[in-house]
């Protein structure tokens, strides 16, 4: 009885037991819509209770007498399985079990509540993840979106000026030339015209790079670089510059000689060129700027140290992105946030790493490694 109790419970199968004088020893007392006594009749008259021949042994046999399905009153089904039991004592006992047999719906009804709630966690962790996800993928978009219209701006604002110079010099050249083709002043005019162009050049300059540098136009010429050749050239074309605002620079070249490089020089050049241009644009008077190379056995690098104020801590995720200006505050716009830039977009061409570090005391230092 307690056996078929806990069976009871565990597998929801309900039995009747009897011996082998027909004398009920069990019966479940399940709650269905057909009685139980009923479906036990049903089963016996499909069936028969199965009464196997067999010799009394020392181990316990059951036989199966296979199963059928039963239709109750109100249209509820379940399934009998007959069976004997054979005891060690030689007695056989006859069993039957009832199971209910259960439709679709009913089954999906009972496991509704599980799947319902499976179904709304794994909702609202797609939606959280989505969410995420798309936040994460926008966010580069909008920077850059953002970065693009200060550089419209910035760059119609810097367009517009020049020309505004430019026209009104013109103008003011034309007033001296019909006065006086000897006026002093017309140089002076000359000289601003000859300094806006300038900008102007720039700017369409790192524009059209940039341009050609999305359409992937920009191509190399790799040759053998004599080093020694490159770097004092480099610093042939900004002391110049370098002396006419009290910055000292130095060329610290180094006593071994170099190995063979081959790469594009233009390229390599201008680079270096963008490096120098920010040195000197954020160097104060009286310091100095340092343009070193260290070799090691597979890369040569290249680094120019300035002794400035350095790279804000905001500022240095964004320092190689495109239009970006750090201090919008300068007065000095013959920058326009396109030269950093430009010198990632080379260095990934000629296969090398760019990147930058504070300079000890202050100041930055920015740097170029390349194989050898």
């Amino acid at each position: 009885e307690t056996v078929l109790s806990d069976y009871e419970k565990q597998m929801n199968v309900y039995a009747a037991l009897w011996d082998s004088e027909e004398k009920l020893l069990y019966k479940s007392g399940p709650n269905f819509p057909t009685d139980f006594d009923i479906l036990l009749q049903k089963a016996d008259q499909s069936i028969g209770i199965q009464n196997a021949a067999g010799s009394p042994g020392t181990t316990q046999v059951t036989e199966q007498g296979g199963y059928i399905e039963l239709e109750g009153l109100h249209h509820d089904r379940y399934y009998a399985i007959p069976a004997t039991v054979s005891t060690q004592s030689g007695d056989r006992l006859s069993l039957t079990l009832i199971y209910p047999k259960r439709s679709v719906l009913s089954l999906f009804l009972h496991q509704a509540p599980l799947y319902l709630g499976i179904w709304l966690i794994s909702f609202v962790v797609i939606m959280f993840v989505s969410r995420f996800l798309l936040k994460r993928a926008f966010t580069p978009s909008e920077q850059l979106i953002k970065s693009q219209k200060d550089f419209v701006a910035a760059a119609s604002h810097e367009l517009k000026a020049p020309l505004a110079v430019i026209m009104a010099n013109t103008e003011a050249l034309q007033e001296m030339q019909s006065r006086d083709s000897n006026d002093p002043q017309a140089q002076t005019c000359l000289d601003v015209i000859d300094t806006e162009c300038g900008r102007m050049s720039r700017l369409v300059r790192d524009m059209l790079l940039l341009a050609s540098s999305d359409a992937d136009k920009w191509t190399i010429q790799k040759s053998e670089i004599n080093m020694d050749t490159l770097l004092i050239t480099l610093y042939e074309a900004y002391e110049p510059v370098c002396i006419s605002k009290k910055i000292r620079l130095d060329l610290n070249l180094s006593e071994d000689a170099y190995p063979v490089l081959t790469t594009d020089r233009e390229r390599l050049f201008q680079i270096l060129s963008i490096f120098l241009d920010n040195a000197v644009c954020y160097s104060p008077e009286d310091s100095s700027i340092q343009i070193m190379t260290t070799l090691s056995e597979k890369e040569l690098t290249f680094s120019v140290t300035d002794h400035g104020k350095g790279i804000p801590e905001e500022d240095k995720p964004f320092i190689f992105d495109r239009f970006y200006r750090g201090d919008k505050s300068r007065t000095d716009k013959s920058h326009f946030g396109l030269g950093l830039s430009i010198a990632k977009e080379l260095a990934k061409m000629l296969d090398g790493d760019i990147g930058f570090k504070d300079t000890e005391g202050g100041g930055a230092t920015f740097f170029l490694r390349l194989c050898l």
